[in-house]
C-alpha cells in the first residue's frame, strides 16, 4: 500500500552525520580506527582507572590507559565477549543475555545505462518498501535520496530468516538470490553493472533490552546501542544520548 511515511537521510551519504559529529575527536587524535579492543581491566598502577588492551589489523598490540569510565558502543553479543574476556561481570547481565539480534544480508545493485532521456526512473515508481517476499524485508531505491548522483542504485535487505538461514552461505550465491528476489519484486530484469553483498552479523534486534542503556556507576562500565531499544538508527542515537547524559 502507498504510505506518506517520512524517511529521514543524511547527506551526501548516510555516513556524513556521525561524520560531522565525530570530527572534533578526529582533530583532536581522540579516535583511532580498525582497532579491536579485546580486553578491559584496572590499571595496576591506578585501580581507580581503566585501561584497554587493542589490536590492530596487522596484528600489532597496543595499551590505553586512564579511563574514569569504559563505555561499550558495540552489538550485544560482542559486548558479551568482551566483558566475559575481562572478567567484568554486571549487575544487569542477565537481562543483556536475554536479547537476541538477527543478521541482514544486504544487497546493492546500481544501472549506470538506466538514464534515458524521458526515463525518470527504472522500474517501480515508488522509492521504498516494505516486501513480503520471502527473501527480502526491505528494499530502497538509494539514488532518490537527496543529495546523490542520478545514477539508478537500490539497496535490498534481506529478511531476518533468511539471513539467519544463509548466514554461511557463499557471497556469490546470496547475491544470485537476491538479484532474483530483486527482479520479481520490481519488475526490473536488466541486468546491474554493479553488484555485491555484504553480511551485517548483528543488524536487526529481535528481543531488546527494554531500556535505553546499561550503566554500573560502581564499576564504571556502560553499555548502549540499537539492541538496546529497537532496530532502528533512530534507536542507537537515543540509547547513546540518554548513556552519555547519564554519565556527564
Amino acid at each position: 500500500r502507498n504510505t506518506q511515511d517520512k524517511h529521514w537521510v543524511a547527506t551526501p551519504g548516510m555516513n556524513a552525520l556521525v561524520k560531522a559529529w565525530a570530527q572534533p575527536l578526529i582533530q583532536a587524535d581522540a579516535v583511532h580506527f580498525e582497532s579491536r579492543v579485546f580486553k578491559i581491566e584496572r590499571d595496576t598502577l591506578h585501580p581507580e582507572l581503566w585501561q584497554l588492551h587493542s589490536e590492530e589489523p596487522e596484528g600489532a598490540q597496543s595499551v590505553f590507559s586512564g579511563f574514569d569510565q569504559v563505555l561499550l558502543a558495540i552489538p550485544s553479543d560482542q559486548a558479551i565477549d568482551l566483558l566475559r574476556n575481562s572478567n567484568i561481570k554486571m549487575e544487569q547481565a542477565a537481562a543483556l543475555n536475554k536479547v537476541q539480534v538477527a543478521p541482514c544480508w544486504t544487497l546493492m545493485v546500481a544501472f549506470p545505462n538506466a538514464a534515458q532521456p524521458g526515463l525518470i526512473t527504472l522500474g517501480p515508481q515508488w522509492n521504498a518498501a516494505r516486501s513480503v517476499h520471502h527473501r527480502v524485508a526491505w528494499l530502497a531505491r538509494e539514488s532518490s535520496k537527496p543529495g546523490r548522483d542520478h545514477i539508478e542504485r537500490w539497496t535490498v535487505q534481506a529478511s531476518a530468516a533468511w539471513s539467519q538461514e544463509h548466514l554461511e552461505d557463499a557471497p556469490e550465491r546470496v547475491q544470485a538470490k537476491l538479484i532474483k528476489a530483486f527482479s520479481e519484486i520490481t519488475g526490473i530484469r536488466a541486468t546491474p553493472a554493479h553488484a555485491e553483498v555484504h553480511r551485517w552479523r548483528y543488524a536487526k534486534t529481535l528481543q531488546a533490552l527494554g531500556a535505553p542503556y546499561m550503566l554500573s556507576p560502581k564499576q564504571g562500565i556502560g553499555l548502549c546501542g540499537d539492541w538496546c531499544l529497537g532496530h532502528r538508527v533512530e534507536d542507537a542515537f537515543i540509547s547513546g544520548l540518554e548513556l552519555a547524559l547519564a554519565v556527564i
